[in-house]
């Protein structure tokens, strides 16, 4: 059975482990070194502590996945940016330990914890032609809010959804 807590200092490693995976999509992950050293993807680590929200996904006491939010500024945003103090969500789920329905339990105890702090609007970046990502951040109530390239950016507000602009 999976359970969640809250990210700490010491799962930074895990979580720049997982950003492998969230920021490589369908293509597979990308190295540690690309992670830490490409600035797009560095400042999704980068800065983040512990008192900023993250939850860690665990299933027999190791963990299997981590969520946690970024707010990037506009003069440096990240792939999912929508606007100033709208928070990105990065999530992943260690590759061996998907489909298993940890990703959905991760997303919504996230989502719980930005209810109870209140943050009212998130933000991400997803593949596309990720369905089952798709599929999960839509049963949570994000709805697409633009596209660019393969790349949907996905928002939701107040834990419903938003009615998406026209196209």
């Amino acid at each position: 059975m999976a359970t969640t807590r809250r990210a700490t200092a010491p799962d930074l490693p895990f979580m720049v482990h997982v950003l492998r995976y969230a920021i490589g999509g369908v293509a597979g992950p990308l190295s540690v070194e690309d992670c830490r050293t490409n600035p797009a993807i560095a400042h999704y680590i980068d800065g983040w502590t512990p008192d900023q929200i993250g939850m860690i996904c665990l299933v027999d006491d190791s963990p299997v996945g981590a969520a946690w939010l970024r707010n990037l500024p506009a003069d440096d945003p990240g792939y999912g940016f929508v606007a100033p103090g709208i928070p990105e969500l990065m999530i992943a789920v260690s590759a061996q330990q998907r489909g298993q329905g940890h990703g959905g339990f991760l997303l919504a105890s996230l989502l719980d914890e930005c209810t109870r702090h209140d943050v009212r609007s998130v933000s991400l970046s997803v593949e596309a032609e990720n369905e089952p990502a798709v599929a999960m951040f839509r049963r949570a109530g994000f709805v697409d809010v633009s596209s660019n390239a393969d790349r949907l950016t996905m928002l939701r507000v107040d834990g419903n959804p938003v009615v998406s602009p026209s196209r």
